[in-house]
């Protein structure tokens, strides 16, 4: 059986809030072959094992770069778009994503924030619009709140510098309260702050003093164990913040660097073969990885159609098999993938019938020719040493003869089945 995999995601939104959630986050660098935008990856927090989830296309020429990631309600995300330059002219910006659609919608930040230092952004439930952290620009520190309308960018309520911070590079936040790691503090008490009343007159109270890293980016908070983790060692290792201690986490799989990280809800997006096939008589089966946020639930299509699922129990799973297949069996599938974000349907898969693999050895190779060329030099179906069923005959007519021979040689040339 021969596959070969891409990865597709467009999916039609539901209303429906999610029951789980997963860990995403903005891979590093920003710019991949020259192009502008980042790549968003799903990531197994226990392993550090990830997957390509969507691609986020936006301008880097002015050196923006999306570094902070947080989630919004309706299965959505937010980020805040980094710089480290800029003048009153270049407005401090952030986008919201809608990933079923991959869609995202760029906004400037109102005033005082448009002119400024941005760094943190999360979605604040106790506020029902976004946190953000920012300063003054050029100066690389973070010690003023604002709480923006996600929706527009306008600002709400802002704060001027607040004394006894140093860079709010982190937030996160719950129903009930906001919290901030200050990883400039100069000293480790205190780099872990509680929000008791962030705005207008923000004040706060220390839970945690964990020792100082190096090379950290974004946080997020488990939206049911409220565990705070974040990327540490330049993005490529998770941290978890226990008590007053860091936990050393997963190092993320092939040498993955991230910067925005948020756990969110999200649709499905798939990875799929771009075809699969099987000789004759042989069984296949078509895989549609979902990425995103499970349960998901599959329903597989054979050229529209809903394969019946009495006849075929995997039409209902994420793996079809597809069973002494014939040339019956040649058809394009799909599968209408759901969770509780909505409606994914991914890409065609084309099922070919690998006649040019000849022995059903899962190769096309030199090894199919002599089989075949000596089949073939047996002319008659008729003759007693002939396989049952005249392998050799391919087009079905009865007879071996020329025409298999011309139906043979395209399909070994062609080695889709070897693929």
């Amino acid at each position: 059986m021969f596959i070969r995999a891409v990865l597709a995601c467009t999916s039609l939104a539901l209303a429906v809030p999610a029951s789980a959630q997963s860990l995403i986050a903005a891979r590093s660098p920003n710019t991949v072959n020259g192009q502008g935008g980042t790549d968003l990856i799903v990531i197994d927090p226990a392993t550090g094992a990830w997957d390509f989830y969507l691609r986020v296309p936006h301008n880097t020429s002015d050196s923006r770069q999306l570094h902070y990631l947080t989630s919004l309600p309706g299965c959505r995300l937010a980020a805040s778009l980094y710089r480290d330059n800029g003048t009153a002219s270049n407005t401090a910006q952030y986008m919201t994503i809608n990933p079923g659609t991959g869609a995202a919608t760029l906004f400037s930040f109102g005033a005082p924030l448009a002119t400024s230092y941005i760094e943190g952004i999360e979605y604040s439930p106790r506020h029902g619009n976004l946190l953000v952290s920012f300063g003054a620009l050029g100066n690389f520190g973070t010690n003023r709140l604002a709480v923006v309308n996600a929706a527009d960018g306008s600002v709400i309520s802002s704060t001027g510098a607040i004394s006894g911070i140093t860079d709010m590079d982190y937030i996160v936040s719950t129903a009930t309260e906001d919290v901030f790691i200050d990883f400039n503090a100069t000293t480790a008490a205190g780099r872990v702050k509680r929000l008791t009343n962030p705005l207008p007159a923000t004040a706060f109270t220390t839970f945690a003093s964990p020792p100082l890293l190096t090379n950290y980016w974004d946080s997020a908070r488990h939206p049911t164990t409220n565990e705070i983790i974040f990327s540490d060692t330049n993005g490529t290792r998770l941290v978890r913040l226990v008590g007053n201690a860091y936990v050393n986490g997963a190092t993320l799989a092939n040498g993955a660097q991230i910067r925005g990280l948020a756990w969110a809800s999200l649709p499905p997006c798939t990875v799929m073969p771009d075809h699969a096939g099987v000789c004759p008589g042989g069984t296949a089966t078509i895989t549609a990885k979902a990425v995103g946020t499970g349960p998901f639930t599959y329903k597989w299509r054979k050229n529209g159609i809903d394969v019946d699922s009495i006849a075929n129990p995997s039409a209902l799973t994420a793996v079809l098999s597809l069973s002494n297949a014939d040339a019956s069996a040649v058809a394009n599938y799909d599968c209408v993938i759901q969770n509780d974000c909505g409606t994914h349907i991914t890409d065609l898969v084309p099922f070919i019938l690998c006649t040019s693999d000849f022995n059903c050895d899962g190769a096309v190779d030199d090894l199919d020719f002599q089989d075949f060329a000596f089949q073939y030099n047996i002319l008659d179906c008729a003759d007693p040493s002939m396989p049952a069923g005249c392998p050799s005959d391919l087009n079905l007519d009865g007879v071996v003869d020329d025409l298999d021979f011309q139906a043979f040689v395209p399909a070994y040339d062609r080695l889709l089945c070897g693929e």
